[in-house]
C-alpha cells in the first residue's frame, strides 16, 4: 500500500503530530471541537522524508547536526553545509503530484503555506517563528514554498534553537500546512493564560489591524486587551499605535504593508467582540486540558481560528497560591541576601523591634528571590504607609526626638564597623542575631523612612537630611551578617552533619534556627532543590513563617508590581514598554538595527536592543543577558522564545534603538517595565558586523 503523503484537515487531530506536525494535528483538533477553521489540507512528514531521502542519500546531515548538538559545529557553519547540499535536489515527481491534486481540491485560490514540525507546538518547545510562513501563496508557487518550508527546520535560527533545547538529528521532521487564506481585516493572538503574570484566571488578546503576521513577527505594537475568563470581564486595555498592517491584495503575490494613518489609533475590537473571543479561548483551553496559545481572524463577522497550542512558558505552580495577596505588598529593596540575612529583616522591623523604638508595627514581610539570586523585599503596604506616618510625626511634632535617634544610629555604625574591622564576633548566635537586628533598625530601616518622609513632608531640613543620607550611603548590615552571623550558622549545620555547611546561610532562617528545629534532611532536601534550579520565597506574617522553593519568581513579582510604568516619551534616560518575561538585568547595550545575524556577534550578558526580536536573531538571543526592542507585543513569536530562554525581555518602547546607545551600561528591570541608562558609552565606537 501507497505510503499517504497528504491529509485533509478533517482527517487529522492530536494523534497526528508525528506525522502531521504540531499545527497540522492541532488544526485537525480544532475541527473537532466545533471551531470555525479555514479549510486546509497538510503534506506529511511522509513527503519530506522522500525527499530527503533522495537528496541525502548518506545521511550527511543527520552528521552535521550530531556534531552541532555536541558542540563540535556551529550553527551558521552546518545551516551554509545544509543548503549547499540541498540547493539543487529535485523534487519528487510523486510528491509535486500529491500536493498539486490536493491543492486543486481545496479549491482556494490562494493559501498560506505554514511549516508544521513534528518537535513544533509541544508542552515544552513552541519554535515560535523559527520555521518558514508564506502567505497568500497561488498554485504556481506553492512547491517552491512547500520546499522553503522542509528546508527552513535547517536554517540557522531554527538550528541554533533546536540545539538550546537538546534536539537530536532524529527529532527533526516537517509537515507543511496548506490553509485557504482568510482575507481578514482584523487578525490577533490569544492566550487562555496570562502568559507574564501566569495568572490562571486571566486570558491576554492582541489584536491588529490586517493579518495576524504582524503581531507575531513583532513588527508592530498591537491593541491589547486582559480579560477575566470566569466573570468575562475586561479588567485592562491597552491601545496599540499601529502604524500600518498587512493585508491582501487580489493581483499580489504575498500581503502587502499599508500605512493606516489615524485608524491605527483606533480600537481594534469592540467590547463584545473581545468577550467573543476570551469565550472561544475558555472552549478551546477545556477541550485540550490545558492552557492555549492560538492565532485568529475576522472574517465575514466571525472568528476563524488559525493555530492553536500549549503554551510552553507556565510555571508548573502557576495555579497553585504560593504567597498571601489578600492586601498589597510594599517594595522595599532589592539586594543580594541570602535566606537567613533576609529572614533577619523581616524580624527586626516587627513589633519588639522597631515598635519598641520608633512607634512603627511591621509584622508581615515577604522575600521573593529571581533568576540572578536576589532578593527582593517587600512589606505590608499599609505598615509600610504607616510607618512612614510615623516618622513624618516625629519630624513634625518631636524634630529633637528624631534627631536623637539618627545620631545614636551613627553610633552604633562607628561601633559596629570598629567591630567589624576587629573580627570580634559572638559566640552564641542569637545574641549575635539581636545585635544585628539592633543595627538593621537603627542604621537602614530608620534613616530609609526618615527620607522618605522628608520627601512626602517636601520639609527642607539639612541637618536631618544629611544625618540619614549618611547612614543610608554606608552599610554596616551585610558585613556584619556576612562576618558574624553566617559562620555560625555554617557551624551549626556542620554540628547537624550538613553536607555543605558553608551554604546554609542559603537554605534556613533566623527563626529555624532560634527554636532549635531544622533538621539535616530539611536542608539536604532544600540544597537539592536550589542546585536543581528552584528559587525561595520567604513570608513572614504575625502568625507564621513560611519557606518554599519554587522552579519561577518572575511571574510573582510582575502580579505584585501592578500596571505598567509610564516613561515620559522625552526623558533621555529611561524607557519603557511591554514586559515579555520579567526579571533584571544590568549590561551593556549592543544595538542592532538588522534582523538578520549574519556577520553580528554579542558577548554573553549584553543587552540585545534591536527594532523587532526578530526570530532570526536567535543565535545572538541565546548569548543575551536581556532583550529590549521598539515594536512588537508581548505575543510575538521572540516573545515566546525569550520566555522559554528566560531572558528578561521588554517590548514596544516605541524608541528604544533611538534612546540607547551602543555600549551603554543599562539596567533592563522587566518586571516594573523599565529600562534605566546607567552609564553612557564613553568613547565607546560602535560595534560593527
Amino acid at each position: 500500500m501507497t505510503e499517504r503523503l497528504t491529509r485533509r484537515l478533517e482527517e487529522l487531530d492530536s494523534n497526528h503530530a508525528s506525522t502531521a506536525g504540531g499545527k497540522g494535528a492541532s488544526l485537525g483538533e480544532l475541527l473537532r471541537a466545533g471551531v470555525k477553521v479555514p479549510p486546509a489540507f497538510v503534506v506529511l512528514r511522509a513527503a519530506v522524508d522522500t525527499f530527503m531521502a533522495e537528496a541525502d542519500t548518506d545521511r550527511q546531515i543527520a552528521t552535521w547536526v550530531e556534531a552541532l548538538d555536541a558542540g563540535e559545529r556551529r550553527a551558521l557553519e552546518t545551516a551554509r553545509d545544509i543548503a549547499a547540499l540541498l540547493r539543487d535536489a529535485p523534487l519528487p515527481t510523486k510528491v509535486g503530484s500529491a500536493v498539486l491534486a490536493a491543492f486543486d481540491n481545496l479549491g482556494a485560490p490562494r493559501v498560506s503555506v505554514r511549516s508544521s514540525a513534528t518537535c513544533e507546538d509541544g508542552t515544552t518547545t513552541a519554535w515560535a517563528g523559527q520555521l518558514n510562513t508564506f502567505l497568500n501563496v497561488g498554485r504556481e508557487d506553492l512547491l517552491a514554498q512547500v520546499r522553503a518550508c522542509w528546508l527552513s527546520i535547517f536554517s540557522e535560527p531554527a538550528l541554533a534553537y533546536g540545539a538550546a533545547h537538546g534536539y537530536g538529528a532524529s527529532e527533526f521532521g516537517v509537515a507543511v500546512v496548506v490553509q485557504q487564506m482568510v482575507p481578514s481585516e482584523i487578525s490577533g493572538i490569544g492566550f487562555s493564560v496570562h502568559p507574564v503574570t501566569q495568572e490562571p484566571q486571566l486570558g491576554l488578546i492582541e489584536a491588529c489591524f490586517g493579518q495576524g503576521e504582524a503581531i507575531v513577527s513583532g513588527a508592530i505594537a498591537p491593541d491589547q486587551y486582559v480579560v477575566d475568563l470566569s466573570s468575562r470581564r475586561i479588567v485592562q486595555r491597552e491601545r496599540g499605535q499601529q502604524k500600518r498592517g498587512l493585508f491582501l491584495e487580489p493581483n499580489a503575490s504575498r500581503p502587502v504593508w499599508k500605512d493606516l494613518g489615524a485608524r491605527g489609533t483606533e480600537p481594534k475590537l469592540s467590547d463584545d467582540e473581545i468577550l467573543e473571543c476570551a469565550t472561544l479561548l475558555d472552549r478551546i483551553a477545556t477541550h485540550y486540558g490545558h492552557p492555549v496559545d492560538t492565532e485568529w481572524a475576522v472574517a465575514d463577522g466571525e472568528f476563524h481560528l488559525l493555530q492553536a497550542r500549549p503554551i510552553t512558558t507556565l510555571a508548573r505552580e502557576y495555579r497553585e497560591r504560593i504567597i498571601d495577596d489578600t492586601e498589597p505588598w510594599a517594595l522595599m529593596v532589592r539586594r543580594p541576601f541570602s535566606l537567613f540575612e533576609v529572614s533577619l529583616v523581616g524580624h527586626w522591623m516587627d513589633a519588639d523591634h522597631m515598635g519598641r523604638d520608633f512607634g512603627v508595627h511591621v509584622d508581615r514581610c515577604l522575600a521573593i528571590q529571581d533568576d540572578a539570586g536576589m532578593f527582593s523585599l517587600y512589606g505590608s503596604a499599609a505598615q509600610i504607609g504607616a510607618a512612614v506616618e510615623g516618622v513624618k510625626r516625629l519630624e513634625r511634632e518631636d524634630r529633637a526626638r528624631l534627631v536623637s535617634f539618627l545620631k545614636h544610629a551613627h553610633e552604633i555604625y562607628e561601633e559596629g564597623r570598629k567591630r567589624v574591622d576587629a573580627g570580634v564576633g559572638f559566640t552564641d548566635l542569637n545574641e549575635a542575631c539581636e545585635y544585628l537586628m539592633d543595627v538593621g533598625r537603627n542604621t537602614t530601616g530608620l534613616p530609609v523612612w526618615t527620607l522618605f518622609s522628608l520627601e512626602a513632608l517636601q520639609a527642607d531640613d539639612p541637618e536631618v537630611t544629611a544625618l540619614a543620607e549618611g547612614l543610608r550611603a554606608r552599610s554596616l548590615y551585610t558585613s556584619v551578617a556576612h562576618q558574624m552571623i553566617e559562620p555560625l550558622v555554617e557551624d551549626a549545620a556542620r554540628d547537624l552533619g550538613f553536607s555543605k555547611p558553608e551554604r546554609a546561610a542559603e537554605l534556613t532562617t533566623w527563626s529555624e534556627m532560634a527554636r532549635g528545629g531544622l533538621q539535616r534532611d530539611v536542608l539536604e532536601r532544600r540544597l537539592e532543590s536550589l542546585e536543581a534550579g528552584d528559587r525561595v520565597i520567604l513570608q513572614i506574617t504575625e502568625k507564621e513563617e513560611l519557606v518554599r522553593f519554587v522552579s519561577e519568581t518572575g511571574y510573582l513579582m510582575m502580579r505584585l508590581a501592578g500596571q505598567r510604568q509610564i516613561v515620559p516619551p522625552d526623558d533621555p534616560d529611561r524607557v519603557s514598554g511591554q514586559a515579555a518575561w520579567p526579571g533584571v538585568h544590568r549590561g551593556r547595550a549592543r544595538v542592532i538595527l538588522s534582523s538578520d545575524p549574519a556577520g553580528y556577534t554579542i558577548d554573553d550578558g549584553d543587552v540585545l536592543v534591536s527594532i523587532q526580536s526578530n526570530p532570526g536573531l536567535m543565535p545572538l538571543l541565546r548569548h543575551a543577558g536581556a532583550i529590549v526592542t521598539d515594536d512588537g507585543g508581548v505575543a510575538c513569536h521572540a516573545g515566546i522564545i525569550c520566555r522559554e530562554l528566560k531572558i528578561p525581555t521588554i517590548t514596544g518602547t516605541g524608541r528604544a534603538t533611538s534612546t540607547i546607545h551602543d555600549g551603554d551600561l543599562v539596567e533592563v528591570d522587566a518586571t516594573h517595565q523599565l529600562v534605566r541608562i546607567l552609564e553612557r558609552a564613553q568613547d565607546n565606537p560602535a560595534r560593527s558586523p
